[in-house]
């Protein structure tokens, strides 16, 4: 089924049906005079997006894990989109100390932040840890991305309007929201702890994006989770080769993967689903039919304040 439904809305082909009925960019965007802000934006669909950002003329951060390739990537940017007005921050997602002296250091700028987006993400096999001793999957895809939107909070609601994007993922509709087994320490043997993981950790972000959308509705941010469809980056290659080999002929460009996160970042909040899921400019079902992966917003409750725990411990 997942397969079937991948065929039909995730591949290229998919995209280039979708974008038929797209309308064309704001002109002038609404980023202009914004500032955003992109995680793991020196290569794949982060890095398609944050040409895409710049292009419609918000301050652009880029948050990459390595100096050297977050440098790269800056001018390559800059240069592309003929917008000077990009910077980078270098950090790593999977670190929780590193993601407070981002928050400290930014916060000092006193800067406005009206579009945050969560896009760095890992796949990879165990034993694998971050620097606080957490699996470095959970520690990057979940845990960091909540973590560092904690941590600007307080910025993005002094910003309002603002928004927060969580990049997800087709994987999501495989699993369940699950609690109690955050680093995957059931399934650690398995021959498919990553791809298991990873689709764990996309789930818990549509479920933060819901729970954060409920929690600031009189606050004026929002919360948006969204699926690049299936994208050709080196990530695909080399962290699922077989999928890779299989579906290549079929694989999106990371800029049209990236396309529904620009989209998201400039578009009017007020035209969007707040906690919504979306594909290709259009919330999608967060759950496939007879699947068994609904939960409750106790759930996601229960979810949050664990995670917020675990970042205060």
């Amino acid at each position: 089924m997942f397969v079937a439904l991948g065929m039909r809305k995730f591949t290229r082909t998919a995209y280039e049906k979708a974008s038929n009925n797209f309308d064309p960019p704001t002109v002038p965007s609404r980023l202009t005079g914004k500032t955003v802000m992109i995680t793991g934006a020196n290569q794949g669909i982060g890095f398609a997006a944050a040409h895409m950002l710049a292009k419609r003329g918000c301050k652009l951060f880029l948050v990459c894990r390595n100096q050297q390739r977050g440098e790269e990537a800056v001018e390559q940017v800059k240069e592309a989109s003929g917008n000077s007005d990009v910077h980078l921050i270098v950090c790593d997602v999977s670190c929780i100390s590193d993601i407070h002296k981002l928050a400290q250091d930014f916060i000092a700028k006193d800067l406005p932040l009206h579009v945050l987006i969560n896009n760095a993400g890992v796949m990879l096999k165990p034993p694998l840890k971050s620097a606080d001793g957490f699996e470095i999957n959970f520690a990057t895809n979940t845990l960091g991305s909540y973590a560092l939107t904690r941590a600007l909070e307080p910025i993005l609601k002094k910003s309002a309007p603002a928004k927060v994007i969580f990049v997800s993922s087709g994987g999501a509709l495989l699993e369940g929201l699950e609690i109690d087994d955050l680093e995957g320490a059931d399934i650690q043997s398995s021959s498919r702890f990553s791809e298991t993981q990873y689709s764990r950790d996309k789930r818990r972000q549509i479920a933060i994006a819901e729970g954060l959308s409920r929690e600031w509705a009189s606050s004026k941010v929002f919360a948006y989770s969204m699926h690049p469809g299936w994208a050709e980056t080196e990530s695909v290659k080399t962290s699922i080769p077989d999928f890779y080999a299989r579906f290549k002929q079929s694989l999106r460009t990371p800029e049209q993967g990236a396309d529904t996160i620009a989209w998201l970042a400039e578009t009017d909040d007020q035209k969007l689903e707040n906690g919504g899921y979306y594909l290709d400019r259009s919330p999608q079902s967060k759950h496939l039919p007879l699947s068994r992966t609904s939960y409750s917003e106790d759930d996601v409750i229960a979810l949050m304040l664990k995670l917020d725990r675990v970042i205060k411990s």
